[in-house]
């Protein structure tokens, strides 16, 4: 590879070696060298919009503006000339005349800052601290570093009314300064035109076009436009008032398998606000308005438990960790293997879930470990997974010449992969959709179907001919709206054809964030640790039996284990329930013992994405109030047991054990490839008499019950259900 010949410029007086293809502002920034800008937004073209950035340059006329202008050899530079610090001095007073601005000028800021920080609680009733930015402001930085200390101009105030009509965040277009940073992101990052410029001269405002609400336009209420906003016109209704954090922490997002980093944003121990990593290699930034905007109020919920509790005839009673463990011991110890049942949750990290299944088989004894993604497939479980394990990556969307959406809307979910269908789409991919009502991809759609579930299977098997041939590459896209309804195993049996006959990729995008580490780690009946992985050449097919994935749900237990969110109105019924996670269930029968778990900011640990990519889930601060980590728990009450071996003190030891166990799982190289994975049926316990009463879930609001999208629902549901009956 031929190496990459740099060129020669000068920056005020400092000569430096830069990579050609660069704008002046860009070699600057690399050099530390400071030049302010409002307009510039990284991944995108440069905009040369707020003129901010002009730089003197030898040989050019005038004053180019930096952001614009690419780098030469032998160029010369000055960035902070006399005449250039005027000149930036006026264009920022042209800016503030139509911006509120005596805090920037106040000779009393400092006192300010320091005393009446109070009043911000209040919002923009009173006080001087009213800006919801304050402090986080780039106007304010770059007032500071361009030496204005007053402006020359009056100022305009527009007088437009704060709009708080739509939900997630606020407006108040009384602090823009039109720079069109939002308009940019939200046109050509994510794909969505919501936004444009509306009227003409002082008029000038953002939004979208009619002057129609961000819900009627179409909004997916992503955030982009939020986290680009370098003043306070835009913020989110939950963060607003908190200020500058503390420190940042990026994790992975664990509301959907797609696995988007986002980078936490830290204040008080709390969660204050969660942004996208436009750096990110599995999602460019590209998260949805759950990873955006729902984790403050999901880690912090004001429903967590606090404390471990049980039952008692007159409610429940909070209890320490010796008493709660020794209660658990008490209900676990000298029962039948066949008496107790272990659910665990997809939720779970890779760590939590390798411990479960090791406190199920080594300290229970036994197979009896389920998991609510059985009761939502039922007899479909075996064609679902063989979708799951062998899908295709994102990557493939790029180059596909044929795009077939079933079931898929990524408005409010699975943002990265609809953003690369819409991008296909508008590079000449054929796209087609089908569903029940609009999605988000029908405008791109050379034909968009919307029609009853029950006609899906027979759609899919003539389309799919219909776009096959001359060698084209397609791809099947499978939404979590195919696994709603009983007409789901024709469907997927119809995908499954669509991939071995004519060669089509497949993606499935289901809600069950870890499923393939639940998979992987052996958290699944009838499966051990490592079992379902490719290890080079061997194994090429797992094949379990029909009673061990289908435990008999209709017989009564002495003891439940619920390890994660779960629906407990779906597990079998017995004498004494333990319920282990951070809040209480959404419905079914009240737990007998309750053990307060971490949330995913509190704890370290693993997970693996649809793509089979195991990513970090970083700890953020210390656990709520008396939470303990799910494997912390699971590993004090085998001690209680007595089974000494299977103590744990930390997630370092509990990886150590998966690498002895599992070769290759933590290669961060490569994606982990999966085995074909068969049924045999027999047994009392196969899938009809275990599922006999229970039924599939019958909307979307049910299949996301008990998971991490529930914290959204008081956003969301408002959305989906104005959305389902226009």
């Amino acid at each position: 590879m031929t190496k990459e010949k740099k060129l020669s410029i000068t920056i005020d007086n400092k000569k430096m070696e830069v990579r050609p293809n660069m704008t002046i502002l860009q070699a600057a920034r690399e050099n530390s060298v400071y030049i302010p800008s409002l307009c510039i937004l990284e991944h995108l073209p440069s905009y040369g919009a707020c003129r901010l950035c002009v730089v003197e340059v030898d040989g050019l006329r005038g004053f180019p503006t930096s952001c614009t202008t690419p780098v030469e050899e032998g160029m010369v530079i000055r960035t902070d000339t006399a005449e250039v610090r005027s000149l930036r001095q006026e264009v920022l007073k042209l800016l503030l005349s139509e911006h509120p601005a005596s805090c920037l000028f106040c000779g009393e800021q400092s006192e300010c800052k320091d005393y009446q920080g109070t009043i911000r609680k209040v919002g923009v009733t009173t006080g001087c601290r009213y800006c919801p930015n304050d402090n986080r402001c780039e106007l304010q930085l770059i007032t500071e570093k361009v030496g204005l200390t007053e402006t020359s101009y009056p100022v305009y105030y527009r007088n437009f009314p704060i709009e708080k009509e739509d939900p997630f965040y606020d407006r108040d277009y009384n602090l823009c300064i039109l720079c069109g940073r939002c308009v940019r992101v939200c046109n050509d990052v994510r794909l969505n035109g919501t936004l444009s410029f509306k009227q003409r001269g002082k008029l000038t405002t953002i939004g979208p076009a009619f002057d129609r609400t961000h819900l009627d336009a179409g909004c997916e209420f992503c955030g982009a436009c939020v986290t680009v906003c370098p003043t306070g016109a835009l913020s989110a209704k939950v963060s607003k008032w908190y200020g500058r954090p503390d420190s940042q922490v990026g994790t992975t997002c664990v509301y959907c398998p797609v696995g988007c980093k986002v980078i936490l944003q830290i204040k008080n121990d709390e969660t204050i606000d969660a942004l996208p990593d436009y750096d990110s290699p599995v999602d460019q930034g590209l998260v949805c308005v759950k990873g955006r905007f729902a984790i403050p109020e999901y880690v912090h919920s004001a429903k967590r438990y606090i404390s471990p509790q049980r039952l008692t005839p007159i409610g429940y009673e909070d209890i320490s960790w010796d008493k709660a463990l020794d209660e658990a011991k008490e209900r676990l110890s000298g029962i039948k293997p066949e008496d107790c049942l272990v659910v665990v949750s997809p939720q779970l990290s890779n760590e939590d879930l390798f411990v479960a299944q090791r406190f199920t088989r080594e300290v229970m004894n036994s197979e009896e470990m389920f998991s609510l993604v059985i009761t939502d497939l039922g007899a479909d479980l075996v064609p679902f997974l063989d979708l799951v394990m062998h899908a295709s990556s994102y990557d493939a969307i790029n180059t596909a010449q044929g795009i077939l959406a079933i079931g898929f809307d990524s408005t409010y979910g699975f943002t990265p992969i609809g953003i690369q269908i819409k991008a296909a789409a508008r590079k000449g991919a054929n796209l087609v959709t089908i569903g029940s009502y609009e999605s988000n991809l029908d405008m791109l759609a050379e034909t968009a179907h919307q029609t009853e579930p029950s006609h899906w299977a027979g759609m899919i098997d003539p389309l799919g001919k219909a776009m096959s041939g001359n060698g084209k590459t397609n791809i099947v896209i499978v939404g979590p709206d195919v696994f709603l309804g009983p007409e789901r195993r024709e469907a997927l049996g119809r995908v499954i054809a669509l991939r071995d006959v004519y060669k089509w990729k497949v993606i499935v995008a289901h809600p069950y964030t870890n499923l393939l580490g639940m998979l992987a780690t052996g958290a699944f009946p009838g499966i051990k640790p490592g079992e379902v992985l490719k290890n080079g050449d061997k194994g090429s097919a797992v094949t379990i039996k029909g009673a061990a994935v289908y435990p008999d749900l209709q017989k009564k237990r002495k003891v439940v284990y619920v390890i994660g969110e779960a629906r407990l109105d779906m597990v079998p019924p017995c004498d004494h329930l333990i319920y282990q996670n951070g809040l209480p269930p959404e419905s079914g029968r009240k737990p007998d013992l309750i053990l307060p778990a971490c949330m995913f900011t509190e704890t370290s640990g693993t997970t693996i994405n649809a793509e089979g990519k195991v990513l970090p889930i970083q700890k953020a601060y210390e656990p709520f109030m008396k939470s303990k980590p799910d494997w912390w728990i699971m590993s004090g009450i085998a001690e209680k047991l007595q089974k000494r071996t299977f103590k744990y003190n930390s997630v370092q030891a509990i990886q150590g054990d998966i690498r002895k166990q599992i070769k290759g799982f933590f290669s961060m190289k490569k994606r982990l490839e999966f085995v074909r994975v068969g049924m045999k049926e027999g047994g009392e316990g196969t899938r009809d008499a275990a599922l006999r009463g229970k039924r599939s879930p019958a909307s979307r609001e049910e299949t996301y019950r008990g998971t991490p999208l529930a914290s959204v629902v008081s956003g969301m549901k408002a959305i989906e259900e104005r959305r389902r009956h226009e």
